[in-house]
C-alpha cells in the first residue's frame, strides 16, 4: 500500500512541477526570443518546445527518490546534481538543434542562466505550494485537537 502511495505522490509532484516548468519556460523563451531574435516568426510547432523542455525538467523527480528525510546538505547536493543533469540535457539539445544559434556564445550562456533561473523559480513555487499545504494541515490538526 505504501509503495502505491509513493508512486501516486511522485506522479502528483511531477504533474505539478511539469505545469510550473511549462509556464516558466514559455516566459523564458519569450524573453530570450525578444532579446536575441525579435523579428523572427514561428509556426505553431514552436508551442511544443516548452512542453518538451518541461518534460526533461521533470525526469529527475523519478530518479531522485528517498524514503527517508534528507539533511540540508543532502538536499543541496541532490539539487545540484539535478540542475547539472537538466543543464546537460538541454544544452545537448541546443547544440543538436539546427534552429538554435548555438554558435553564438551569448545565446548559449543565456540559455544556461535561464535554465538555472527557471529551476530556482520552480523550487520557490514548489516551496510556496508546500508551505500552504503545511499551514492547512496544521490548522486541521489544531482543530482536531481542540475537538478531542
Amino acid at each position: 500500500m505504501r509503495k502505491k502511495y509513493r508512486i501516486k505522490e511522485r506522479l502528483g509532484e511531477a504533474f505539478r512541477l511539469y505545469f510550473i516548468l511549462v509556464t516558466l519556460i514559455t516566459i523564458l523563451l519569450m524573453v530570450m526570443g525578444l532579446i536575441f531574435d525579435g523579428d523572427r516568426t514561428f509556426s505553431y510547432e514552436a508551442f511544443f518546445s516548452p512542453l518538451f523542455y518541461a518534460f526533461i525538467g521533470v525526469i529527475p523527480v523519478f530518479f531522485f527518490q528517498s524514503d527517508k528525510e534528507l539533511s540540508m546538505k543532502q538536499l543541496v547536493i541532490r539539487s545540484i546534481i539535478q540542475i547539472l543533469m537538466i543543464e546537460a540535457a538541454i544544452l545537448l539539445i541546443v547544440y543538436k538543434a539546427p534552429s538554435i544559434p548555438s554558435d553564438r556564445i551569448e545565446v548559449v550562456i543565456s540559455i544556461a542562466v535561464g535554465i538555472l533561473i527557471v529551476y530556482i523559480l520552480s523550487l520557490v513555487v514548489e516551496y510556496i505550494f508546500e508551505l500552504t499545504q503545511a499551514k492547512e494541515m496544521n490548522a486541521y490538526l489544531e482543530e482536531y485537537q481542540k475537538n478531542r
